[in-house]
């Protein structure tokens, strides 16, 4: 996925990443006729991880319907081609140097280096998107995968006439693309910040998720985010929680039984989705 925050997840005190007992977070939230699941996912996941339980694979065989944060096939990919590099590339000949100035581009070209990604290729991007690529270098030296993640495992494990996506590949893009240079130059610098911690971050998030200790994952994925612009923030986490809750009490409502599989830190923190359905008066129990 293009969201950077959706490819991020202390060590836990239950277990580590290679341990043999895994409990990620799962919710049952409930009206008074129906219940809808939440599972809290990992994008990109190491190779011999063992995060299914019997658990979520009885939610997962019993849904209705199972959604996921958007469509991540390559057909939707190609669809939205286009569309990325109409929002990611500068098309009047401006070079990022020039919206990003002298002293963040030498930051820029160092990075750019290190993780052997071609400094020309960034200059015509976006902050966004110089951002998002720049990422990308410590994920993939790491070994994680997002074939190995969450969502590509469920996802493979379900009929496609059973599949429910709460977001389109374009709002995605447009949740980054859409913040001004203001935002995007915060997101581009809290980039640059944290890519020395991206790796073993990202380590810590696991391990966290595999202990079922969501609120640890949340606090390391939110101090990746501190140096994000705050309207920013507010679009990629608050604003979407909030759309997905009022799809998820639509559901309730036609009584469908859903199991819903989003990233792990929506569902965590003061605006999560399942505090946002308590707020609404839904029941919410924590059954793994």
């Amino acid at each position: 996925m293009l969201i950077r925050h959706l490819v991020l997840s202390l060590t836990a005190l239950m277990m580590t990443a290679s341990g043999v007992v895994a409990a990620p977070a799962l919710w049952k939230v409930s009206d008074a006729d129906s219940s809808i699941w939440l599972f809290g996912s990992v994008h990109l996941l190491p190779p011999d991880l063992d995060w299914r339980s019997a658990r979520l694979d009885k939610v997962l065989s019993k849904a209705d319907r199972v959604y996921f944060e958007t469509d991540v096939s390559i057909e939707a990919q190609m669809r939205i081609t286009p569309m990325t590099f109409d929002l990611a590339y500068n098309k009047d000949g401006k070079l990022l140097s020039e919206t990003i100035g002298p002293k963040l581009t030498a930051r820029v070209r160092q990075a750019a280096e290190e993780y052997a990604i071609p400094m020309p290729l960034l200059l015509t991007m976006r902050p966004w998107m110089a951002a998002t690529t720049l990422s990308i270098g410590p994920l993939t030296e790491s070994g994680y995968d997002p074939l190995l993640g969450v969502e590509a495992v469920l996802g493979a494990a379900v009929p496609e006439e059973r599949i429910g996506f709460l977001e389109t590949p374009e709002q995605q893009i447009g949740f980054l693309a859409s913040g001004d240079d203001q935002e995007q130059i915060a997101m581009l610098e809290a980039t640059l910040d944290t890519l020395d911690v991206m790796e073993s971050d990202l380590g810590s998030m696991v391990d966290a998720w595999m202990a079922g200790t969501p609120e640890v994952l949340g606090e390391v994925f939110m101090s990746q985010m501190g140096d994000y612009d705050e309207g920013m923030v507010t679009r990629l986490i608050d604003d979407r929680n909030r759309d997905w809750v009022e799809q998820i009490d639509a559901m309730l409502k036609r009584n469908e039984k859903a199991l819903l599989v989003v990233g792990a830190a929506h569902l965590v923190d003061k605006i999560s989705v399942v505090s946002l359905l308590e707020e609404r008066g839904y029941i919410s129990e924590r059954v793994q």
